[in-house]
């Protein structure tokens, strides 16, 4: 299924029937989809007007700003949810819900008002959580830290055997990482290995009719036309 059909299929859904593990890729897809059409307007005709675009992401972000103030949210759950919201903000720029994550955000690295930033979890998406503070606070403990992280998740990678999805997963956090913080030499060599991780998915994977697996390949068809196209 190419990403025209998969876009038409996924649009038609309503943002209260994703389940809250679809948002991110469903996020990440539409961005890639907004920044595709902004920087060649004519495709408006395939994939509708920017204004569309851009509600779809604003509706994402309140189904995130809701998720993140449920205190029955796991936790590594939240961090994602709040990664994804300071990230919406990037393209939807609402400072209610960057204030909103990045209260979130401070709750979790640095609860009550300790100047210490701990860390609960050493997830991707707690490298992103700590990359998209350090880009709007400065605080360069949070870009440290997230440097940690990703060397972490560089021993963990290469060799290891990924579910579907975890690849991308790992290939968007040190991407962001890279965009935010720098140091993209470090990162070469497991970019390039969960590169062809994914270009070897997308190959030979047979697309099912479950929202997630439709929302996966979105968001990965959305990045590589991104990449093409940009």
């Amino acid at each position: 299924m190419n990403l025209n059909d998969l876009y038409k299929k996924v649009s038609v859904i309503p943002i209260g029937d994703f389940p809250p593990s679809a948002l991110s890729g469903l996020l990440h897809g539409y961005i890639s989809i907004y920044s595709i059409v902004r920087v060649n307007p004519w495709l408006e005709d395939v994939y509708g007007s920017q204004w569309d675009i851009h509600e779809r992401i604003r509706e994402i972000a309140g189904e995130l700003a809701d998720l993140i103030q449920d205190p029955s949210i796991a936790l590594e759950d939240r961090v994602g949810h709040i990664a994804d919201l300071m990230e919406a903000y990037l393209t939807y720029s609402d400072m209610d819900f960057l204030d909103i994550a990045l209260d979130a955000a401070y709750e979790i690295i640095s609860p009550e008002g300790s100047d210490e930033i701990v860390l609960p979890c050493r997830t991707p998406e707690m490298c992103r959580l700590l990359c998209s503070c350090y880009y709007f606070t400065g605080e360069e403990e949070c870009a440290r830290l997230a440097k940690e992280i990703v060397n972490d998740i560089k021993t963990s990678v290469l060799g290891c055997k990924l579910a579907d999805g975890e690849e991308w997963t790992y290939l968007h956090s040190i991407e962001f990482f890279m965009n935010i913080v720098g140091e993209g030499e470090m990162c070469e060599s497991v970019v390039s290995h969960l590169k062809d991780k994914m270009l070897s998915l997308l190959k030979s994977h047979v697309i099912h009719e479950t929202i997630l697996d439709r929302v996966l390949h979105f968001n990965v068809l959305a990045s590589c036309e991104y990449v093409k196209l940009g």
